[in-house]
């Protein structure tokens, strides 16, 4: 009994090791994936609207959208807002393409949503008709036609109006600061992305909404919130 004893034990023991190796291996390996992901992630992050809504790239963005899969709250706008949510949209055409990306920020003085553009060249346009932008591709002056975002936003300000009891909400429209607005003009007032945190740093509709209206409006918008 005591030979059977001692055998079992021997091979616990041996078996040991080998368990603990095999979890730092795969460890490593996820974290490994982990950083690579973030660091493929990084350029197209870089170059967004998201380094002007986020404290940081990796614990402020990343993490929370890959690990809680929740990024509606941001470290950078809790500073300038307080308590708030984020909430993305697509908005698309008639055939489904996208038109615009918006972020609407429900914040204690309301709801911003800002219909952002990620492109870069001159870029003229107004209240109708296409929008165009100017750039120079492989030493030649090309123009590329665009959708113009202000009827999918002012539609979409309808629908944030229908969520929101009718009370006002502030919008405008972002652009790369790598863009020439000089021929842009429409009546939604136009910023660049270096802008966007004086933007936030003034925002207010007027009236104001607690954290529970917040929550409940990021929820009607499609948000999910954790309630265990």
């Amino acid at each position: 009994m005591n030979t059977l004893y001692k055998e079992a034990a021997e091979a616990t023991a041996s078996a040991s090791p080998n368990l603990s190796v095999f979890l730092y291996v795969v460890v490593t390996f996820m974290v490994l994936i982990f950083l690579l992901r973030a660091l493929l992630g990084y350029r197209r992050y870089k170059g967004s609207i998201f380094p002007h809504l986020y404290d940081n790239y990796l614990i402020d963005y990343f993490y929370k959208l890959n690990v809680f899969q929740d990024a509606s709250k941001s470290g950078l706008l809790k500073k300038l807002l307080g308590y708030h949510r984020l909430v993305y949209a697509n908005l698309a055409d008639k055939e489904g393409l996208l038109a615009v990306q918006t972020v609407t920020v429900i914040h204690s003085k309301g709801l911003l949503t800002i219909g952002y553009l990620s492109t870069h060249g001159t870029i003229k346009g107004g209240d109708r008709g296409d929008w165009y932008v100017k750039r120079t591709v492989e030493g030649k002056e090309k123009t590329y036609k665009l959708d113009n975002p202000v009827p999918y936003l002012r539609e979409y300000e309808r629908h944030l109006l229908s969520v929101n009891g009718d009370r006002p909400v502030e919008k405008i429209l972002a652009l790369s600061d790598e863009c020439d607005l000089s021929k842009v003009n429409p009546s939604i007032r136009v910023v660049r992305y270096s802008e966007l945190e004086e933007v936030f740093k003034n925002a207010d509709c007027g009236y104001g909404l607690s954290e529970a209206e917040i929550d409940e409006i990021f929820e009607k918008l499609g948000g999910k919130i954790d309630r265990k």
